[in-house]
């Protein structure tokens, strides 16, 4: 809440958007002395780009054009270069990135000049063509990342994780509760195998080993899924470590990947 600014203004006038409101809304005025509309916008800082952390891009969208592979998606974190070998997982096999395809390539290219157009870097919406992989080896979903192993990102079934459960709970939690897993593009059937412990609304202690999860429950749990997908801890890689749980159709909770077992 700190970085939250209320800026009153009239889109019908055009008060306090460009210029301060002094003769043309006095009654403004008299009580509001802060920034106008364009100079609150001036002062956003800009979004942290985790460009020094292993390259991590998900795949929203595939298909095959010419010789290469065409693949959708978004930089969740780290770089790619134009020529860089990577690795598509879960499958582990190899590829090459022959070309990158910005969405604002323009604006890119004016801004920060035609080379800028080679790289793809955490938060870019781009396109990646791959070459040396048969399309079958690629779905919706997977994650591209840096070609040496001890780079990638962890591709396990099993968890240890925080979640915080809908206030709108009907159905308790409890261990051996079968919910889905939903992860940026994935959806995979998991179950609830511990719950480790939960927070007491009275004092923020913790209670090990509770029975049932109601309403509003911020506990520690152990998930485990049906199939292998790329995991990783919310402290390492925020796109592969944050989910929501749901059930019959409804948000059950959200949560964060503490660990990776």
């Amino acid at each position: 809440m700190k970085r939250v600014q209320f800026v009153p203004i009239s889109g019908l006038t055009g008060i306090n958007i460009k210029e301060k409101p002094l003769k043309d809304a006095p009654a403004l005025s008299k009580w509001y002395t802060g920034k106008t509309l364009l100079q609150a916008i001036n002062g956003f800082e800009p979004a942290k780009r985790n460009i020094e952390k292993p390259f991590r891009f998900i795949v929203s969208d595939l298909y095959s054009e010419g010789k290469g592979i065409t693949i959708k998606g978004r930089v969740a974190q780290g770089l790619v270069s134009a020529g860089d070998k990577v690795a598509v997982l879960p499958v582990g096999d190899a590829a090459t990135v022959s070309r990158i395809d910005h969405e604002v390539a323009v604006n890119i290219e004016e801004e920060f000049g035609e080379e800028r157009l080679k790289v793809a870097l955490s938060g870019d919406s781009v396109t990646l063509i791959l070459t040396g992989i048969d399309i079958a080896r690629i779905s919706v979903g997977n994650i591209i990342s840096d070609y040496t192993k001890a780079f990638r990102p962890r591709i396990r079934k099993k968890m240890q994780a925080k979640i915080l459960v809908s206030e709108n709970l009907t159905v308790p939690i409890i261990r051996g509760s079968q919910v889905l897993f939903h992860m940026h593009c994935l959806d995979v059937p998991a179950v609830i195998c511990n719950i480790i412990s939960k927070v007491d609304r009275k004092d923020g202690s913790n209670i090990p080993r509770p029975r049932v999860l109601t309403g509003s429950a911020n506990a520690t749990i152990e998930i485990k899924l049906n199939e292998k997908i790329c995991l990783e801890a919310f402290s390492d890689c925020r796109s592969l470590g944050r989910f929501v749980l749901r059930r019959g159709g409804d948000t059950v909770a959200v949560g964060v990947v503490e660990k990776v077992e």
